[in-house]
């Protein structure tokens, strides 16, 4: 055993051990400085207290602290207002690790926890999908309520299952089905529909109803029908059928019981007989423009 005296001494005011110092108690000491902490294995819990300050009976304040040479310290510390640890430094965790709350992990290098159900992301990278579930505003350009089951673009309130509102020109596009299971494109309001191509109204519908194929003074478009074409006519048995007169080449072509007696016509126009019958005539030809005009009958039917 080492006399005692050769173990401690006093070196400039300072007590010295050389060799190992055991305490069985409580050691209180104003400051610690150490090389290497070890904790006794023994213990299935070990812990660093940091006790309340005795006059203000808070332990706020208190933490780790790494002193740097010209610099701020780092540190980590218990704050409050509220209770948290707060830290000079970033804090970084091995990649395959994860930060847990509760004990279910919320953040880790490539996902957010299944828990988290609010967040003030402004800026994200690429997404490869997206659930969801609620309404939807997306810089208040894109909108769809779930309620409704209705999407809207330039407009919170969409008048149908899809709708593009121009706020500008004060125009709504819907898109929808009625009640018969018809789809439908078209305006909200009374606005004429252009379908285009190369930037030219191609067919127009305006406000009215009326339609119209085509532009005027470009006669080289072509517009082909295949199938039998009704004018006034439900179901059409004919290749093309009209349920009244027609002009063609502007020359008329009408039905009646006897040349007309009254109404403005023009040479060349036709007037075919509804009743034809042996001896009488297949109809009259206009011979002279007038009111009505001078009229030849046509066409004599064999008795």
């Amino acid at each position: 055993m080492s006399d005692l005296t050769t173990v401690l001494n006093i070196e400039n005011n300072k007590l010295v051990a050389r060799s190992d110092v055991s305490i069985y108690g409580v050691l209180n000491v104003a400051k610690i400085q150490t090389n290497e902490l070890v904790a006794n294995q023994r213990y299935e819990s070990q812990f660093i207290e940091f006790s309340p300050d005795n006059e203000q009976g808070s332990n706020i304040g208190s933490g780790l602290l790494w002193p740097v040479n010209g610099a701020p310290n780092k540190q980590f510390v218990l704050r409050d207002n509220p209770d948290r640890f707060w830290s000079t430094e970033s804090l970084d965790i091995e990649a395959d690790k994860s930060y847990h709350i509760g004990g279910s992990p919320v953040l880790s290098a490539t996902s957010l926890g299944g828990s988290i159900i609010e967040s003030n992301l402004q800026t994200v990278g690429i997404l490869q999908s997206l659930t969801v579930s609620g309404p939807v505003n997306l810089d208040g350009t894109f909108f769809f309520d779930p309620t409704t089951k209705r999407m809207g673009i330039n407009t919170e309130t969409p008048s149908a299952s899809l709708s593009i509102y121009d706020p500008n020109l004060n125009v709504e596009i819907v898109v929808y089905s009625d009640v018969n299971g018809r789809a439908r494109i078209g305006t909200h309001h009374a606005n004429a529909v252009d379908i285009v191509t190369d930037e030219q109204a191609r067919i127009s519908v305006e406000s009215n109803g009326d339609v119209q194929i085509g532009q005027e003074w470009k006669d080289s478009t072509v517009t082909r029908v295949y199938g039998q074409v009704g004018v006034g006519v439900k179901n059409p048995r004919e290749q093309f059928e009209v349920s009244g007169n027609i002009r063609f080449a502007n020359k008329l072509f009408a039905t009646g019981e006897d040349e007309p007696t009254s109404g403005s016509y023009t040479i060349g126009d036709i007037v075919w007989n509804v009743e034809p019958k042996p001896g009488s005539y297949i109809g009259w030809v206009c011979t002279a423009t007038g009111n009505p005009g001078s009229w030849k009958p046509f066409g004599l039917i064999a008795s």
